[in-house]
């Protein structure tokens, strides 16, 4: 079994959505399926999906963008 390098608040790019999203919620893998955790993932626009953590990315944060004056 390999451990899970996610946790909630990690920013996350997935295989077949655009944009990217932060983890809200880890649940253990099922007993059927010994490689993956499932995860519940947001966007910024509200978009909320309940995924495989195998089909995730990890991505750095992105820092804040301010205004140089």
């Amino acid at each position: 079994m390999r451990p899970t390098t996610l946790k909630v608040g990690d920013d996350v790019v997935h295989q077949s959505q655009p944009g990217r999203f932060t983890v809200v919620k880890i649940q253990a893998r099922p007993s059927m399926n010994i490689y993956s955790n499932i995860i519940t993932i947001r966007s910024a626009g509200g978009v909320e999906l309940t995924v495989l953590d195998t089909s995730v990315r990890k991505v750095e944060k992105q820092a804040a963008v301010t205004d140089a004056d």
